[in-house]
């Protein structure tokens, strides 16, 4: 693998080769090797290091050169690189580049010491060892600023693709739509900056034309996405420069092959930290969605053991604590033929405490397990519920439920019977309602809960209102609402009573509705 990439960048970077000023425009072949050395384990160097040589060689047959000039510039380079390497994997540690930290370590290194010294040892070695020609200015910086691009262009898109947690690597790579575009803005940038890149007029805006296209690239497709775009950006820029058009032409061909590269440079340095800063942020939503789903995971696991708890301390109420209630009242009754007549009084008075308390803790196991609700259905259990609160001297219920809710799951249905339920404690204690309406209506897509009451009310502030948001009341009511893809509206205004609606879809629907 390592053997084809470098084989390729290497055909690559000679085809860019710029024969007029004898200069490189850019280098990859450094990069597919330090790209390789980071993504991988140090036991693992020695082997790309080999493959990389070995796809070096291979170019020779299609490029010829000296195999000593190559032995010469290629022994100090890759000691360079493995350098680089250790230095880039004890600063950054993992096999990431995709925040500012670490993307500015990567071109603090990668993008400016690393080019530097091979400039320096590249340039020296062919000016005393091999040609013996005196270098300039330029050759430096043709050599520097070309193997800057090289690792600055392809290192973070390698290790971006490689790294199974990229979000390219999870959403996928674009889809035709943005290939679409991507191909029509490089044909665009490519007839304006052939036939106005001469014009003096409208070159500062040819310059910054292809930066539209690198903020889609770096929202669409990130770090990847960006670095192939200011890559093919590049590449056009060199091609035109070359043939001897567009924007960047200088004096002569090597201070337009310096244009080009600052150039391409510039937009990489700025893509690149852009597109770093959209891919952190496409994290941290992932993230945050993944621990959203985990705590509705959770809540609902919850809710369910809640309720598993509830039915099981209900049947103790109910078939434990309410028989033996039972049974004390029978005993009483027995004690009662037995004594005088005055004491007689107190028994009873005893007995119908006794008889109170088994009513309170029958009704208690009722609220905890709606029995009713599997047995009659959800309008019965709703309408006994409205009926206990009248019992009580509490508010007047009004209820009014869709005859069809009959076919509901029982999930739903016990989530609309809990909510109403909160709701009408809810009214009552807190609100002071003098009447609460409760209504169910159901479609074919999805069933809705109003309550409305006309208590007392509250300012709303922030989700669900205030205070009341941060009660386990209204958080159990949202989480209930939550797991079952619903949603939950709390309107209130003070003084003028509350409103909560709650609205579930119907995945399976199982029953017509008319109209």
């Amino acid at each position: 693998m390592l053997f084809a990439g470098s084989f390729a960048a290497q055909l690559i970077s000679a085809v860019l080769w710029s024969q007029e000023s004898d200069a490189p425009m850019v280098w990859f072949t450094g990069g597919v090797l330090l790209a390789a050395l980071l993504g991988q384990e140090r036991q693992y160097w020695l082997a790309c290091v080999v493959g990389w040589v070995v796809g070096l060689l291979a170019s020779l047959v299609v490029f010829p050169s000296s195999l000593i000039n190559l032995a010469v510039v290629t022994l100090p380079l890759v000691a360079l690189i493995l350098a680089a390497a250790w230095v880039l994997r004890r600063v950054c540690p993992g096999r990431r580049i995709d925040d500012f930290g670490r993307l500015a370590a990567f071109f603090a290194i990668g993008g400016f010491a690393l080019p530097l010294f091979s400039a320096i040892v590249i340039v020296a070695l062919q000016q005393y060892l091999i040609s013996g020609v005196a270098s300039s200015l330029h050759s430096w910086m043709h050599v520097a600023l070309a193997s800057a691009l090289g690792y600055v262009l392809l290192v973070p898109a390698l290790i971006s693709l490689s790294d199974p947690k990229s979000i390219i690597r999870k959403e996928g790579v674009p889809g035709w739509l943005v290939m679409v575009t991507a191909t029509g803005a490089l044909a665009l940038l490519w007839l304006a900056w052939r036939l106005y890149g001469h014009a003096p007029l409208v070159r500062p805006l040819l310059l910054l034309l292809p930066l539209t296209m690198v903020i889609f690239a770096a929202l669409r497709t990130q770090i990847p996405g960006t670095s192939v775009a200011i890559l093919l950006f590049g590449v056009v820029a060199m091609q035109i420069s070359l043939e001897g058009h567009g924007p960047f032409l200088g004096t002569d061909m090597a201070t337009t092959t310096l244009s080009v590269q600052l150039w391409t440079l510039g937009m990489s340095l700025a893509g690149l930290f852009l597109a770093a800063l959209v891919e952190q942020r496409r994290v941290t939503q992932r993230e945050l969605l993944d621990s959203s789903g985990q705590i509705r995971e959770l809540a609902g696991r919850l809710i369910v053991a809640q309720e598993q708890e509830r039915a099981r301390i209900a049947r103790d109420l109910h078939d434990d604590i309410n028989q033996r209630l039972a049974l004390a009242s029978i005993q009483l009754s027995a004690i009662r033929r037995k004594v005088d007549k005055e004491s007689q009084e107190d028994i009873s008075q005893l007995q119908h405490e006794l008889i109170a308390l088994s009513d309170d803790v029958r009704h208690l196991s009722h609220e905890l397990h709606p029995s009713m609700l599997s047995h009659t259905g959800l309008t019965a259990a709703l309408a006994e519920l409205c009926h206990a609160q009248r019992q009580r001297n509490g508010p007047r219920v009004d209820l009014r439920v869709s005859p069809h809710v009959g076919q509901l799951s029982q999930d739903v249905a016990l989530c609309l019977y809990r909510v109403t339920q909160e709701a009408l404690s809810n009214a009552v204690r807190h609100a002071h309602a003098q009447r609460i309406s409760v209504a169910v209506d159901m479609n074919v897509t999805h069933v809705e809960l109003d309550v409305m009451d006309d208590g007392n009310g509250f300012e709303l502030s922030g989700d669900h209102g205030g205070e009341t948001a941060k009660g386990l009341g209204l958080l159990s009511m949202d989480e209930r609402v939550r797991s079952l893809d619903g949603e939950l509206h709390l309107m209130s205004t003070l003084g003028r009573g509350t409103q909560l609606c709650i609205r579930i879809p119907l995945r399976h629907p199982e029953v017509s509705v008319p109209g």
